[in-house]
């Protein structure tokens, strides 16, 4: 057994994608849950616990336990390997040259290392005599030490190319580390300079806790910019990464909820106040990437924003955002305009987890704003504050739930029974749409059983799939290209493996699989149950050919072909002899 085999039969897929998708078990071996490739609010995602696959029929990606976590952490194989051997306790054996796509893999190594070198020296270079004012910074903002080290802050100095230096003597060149996005290309003359320079540090994770990137705070009026984030590299997107998300995903999953806040800073204050479910962007507008990354472990989201125009502002468009990706909302807005950060190092930890617990739905906190906004004594401020309302409630699919919303804010906002009415009918209304079609199956129900069977039992197999495909053959069955791909499959001298199987099936043959693989009433199948399939298939194959037969015998003695028909005679009597030692027929019934 190879490396990779090894490995992947000592991970259990069931708990790697349950780490990063909330999976609700629906039958003896099938999970579903929201897909975390694509944007849905109906389950469409599943996982396979036997064959260890999974399979999203909305988005189409699929594939075994290192495909997910290839495509969930934007990884080569090779370093997918590597994730799974080393988070189950698998110790890497030696790796050969030129193996496993090392070029990519060894780049990206060398990136995350390089990062680790400069989380080092930023951290080295805060108790230093140079980071005194950045000590006493985070000091005036209430950060103990035990602080600045669990979240990895730091200080870059002020001047020169210290970073540089110190890569270079780990035996990186500079190439390597401009790609890594910690340094930069002079703008006049040769020569390159630290990104970061007088700056309190950030590390920035991904979900599996490694620096990918930083974030630079200014600690001087001179600087031009108050944030300097990493640029964009080969390990760092950051429409898809979450400041402090490698923290907060259990705290997340646990408690199904998360505070998105809008800085650094305030993800570190909440957190110090016993808030673990907190995550931030990193420098960028929240994106559809980022609320399928917080679906992932939580259904409700808690914003709270700065109070300034540009927070509330922020707060709107991520909340539109959240909702189309199907997230409940709610919105805490902090009294005396205070941000989460001097909120909770003010009033303290308590006092904040009560108002996050008080924080009202979206939709009652924007009746507040339209209350607040308009006169509601009169008709004009009455409309606008209903068409602030409408595309809010219309975000929503139920048109129950719309109805029952656009009822609660009508009276949160003081709207007199007749308007209220009038708005809820407005929303209840929608054309209709014709259900989509069911897709039906083109295999019969003796050929799900077999089609299953083979792909999970040996001893099936060898039993009963050569006598199958004979039978399938004769009939042109839909599964038959299943029924031989599985054979073909089965035929490799190492154990046989569904991605082996995968591969020799055309499209339509291999959706027509995953649909009874994943299917809602999926159950293991036993040997006996596949044989008594393979007879249903035999007594069909009779049938057609005992039809057949009655059809030739009366073409040939409408036409006079008397021998024909004595040839055929003989045919339909060997045809009833079978059935009759089959048990499907008595001899001299009726039926034959």
């Amino acid at each position: 057994m190879d490396f990779a085999r090894h490995v992947k039969s000592s991970v259990e897929i069931v708990s790697v994608v349950g780490e990063t998708v909330r999976l609700r078990k629906q039958g003896p071996n099938r999970y579903t849950g929201l897909c975390p490739f694509h944007n849905e609010k109906t389950p469409s995602f599943s996982v396979h616990q036997g064959l260890q696959i999974f399979k999203c029929f909305g988005c189409g990606k699929g594939g075994d336990v290192f495909n997910f976590v290839m495509e969930m952490q934007g990884l080569t194989f090779y370093e997918a390997l590597q994730s799974l051997a080393e988070g189950h306790g698998i110790p890497m054996p030696a790796r050969r040259p030129g193996e496993l796509g090392e070029a990519e893999s060894r780049l990206r190594e060398k990136l995350l290392r390089i990062h680790e070198l400069a989380q080092e020296l930023f951290q080295k270079q805060l108790g230093e005599p140079a980071g005194a004012a950045t000590r006493a910074y985070l000091e005036k903002r209430g950060l103990e030490p035990e602080v600045w080290k669990r979240f990895g802050l730091g200080y870059a100095a002020g001047k020169g190319a210290r970073l540089l230096t110190v890569l270079k003597q780990a035996g990186f060149t500079a190439g390597e580390a401009e790609a890594a996005g910690v340094i930069a290309k002079r703008d006049e003359g040769p020569g390159y300079y630290d990104r970061f320079r007088d700056r309190l540090m950030f590390p920035i994770h991904n979900e599996r806790g490694k620096i990918i990137a930083f974030g630079g705070r200014a600690l001087s009026q001179e600087q031009k910019a108050k944030y300097l984030n990493s640029p964009e590299t080969e390990i760092y997107k950051k429409q898809s990464v979450l400041y402090n998300l490698h923290r907060a995903r259990e705290p997340m999953r646990g408690r199904g909820r998360v505070v998105l806040v809008e800085g650094y800073m305030d993800v570190i204050a909440v957190e110090k106040a016993g808030v673990a479910d907190v995550v931030a962007s990193c420098g960028t507008s929240l994106t559809p990437a980022h609320a399928r990354l917080i679906h992932r472990y939580a259904e409700t989201v808690i914003v709270n924003f700065d109070p300034d125009p540009a927070g509330q502002k922020a707060v709107e468009r991520s909340i539109e955002i959240l909702m189309r990706e199907g997230v409940r909302v709610r919105v805490l807005r902090l009294p005396e305009g205070l941000d989460p950060d001097d909120f909770c190092r003010q009033h303290g930890a308590e006092t904040y987890g009560k108002k996050l617990d008080e924080a009202p739905g979206y939709h009652d906190w924007l009746a507040d704003q339209a209350r607040s906004r308009f006169d509601m004594r009169t008709a004009e401020g009455r409309a606008a504050a209903i068409q602030l309302l409408d595309p809010a409630i219309r975000l929503l699919s139920d048109p129950i739930e719309r109805a029952d919303i656009a009822e609660r804010v009508g009276r949160r906002m003081g709207l007199d029974r007749v308007t209220i009415e009038r708005f809820r009918l407005s929303l209840v209304k929608r054309r209709s749409k014709m259900p989509p079609a069911e897709e039906h199956s083109l295999l019969s129900k003796a050929e799900v059983i077999l089609a299953q069977l083979f792909v999970e039992s040996e001893p099936a197999r060898e039993e009963l799939l050569g006598t199958v495909i004979d039978v399938a053959t004769r009939q042109d069955l839909p599964a038959l290209p299943i029924f031989q791909a599985i054979a073909a499959a089965a035929e490799q001298e190492t154990a046989f493996q569904y991605s082996a199987l995968e591969g020799r099936l055309d499209e339509p043959a291999r959706r027509e699989l995953e649909k009874l693989l994943f299917a809602s009433d999926n159950r293991p199948c036993q040997i006996e149950e596949g044989r008594h399939a393979l007879e249903a298939l035999r007594r069909r194959d009779w049938e057609k050919q005992y039809r057949t037969t009655l059809r030739k015998i009366a073409e040939a003695e409408h036409s006079g072909g008397h021998e024909q028909a004595l040839m055929l005679l003989r045919e339909k009597k060997n045809l009833e002899v079978a059935g009759h030692e089959a048990g499907w027929v008595k001899l001299g019934s009726r039926d034959s």
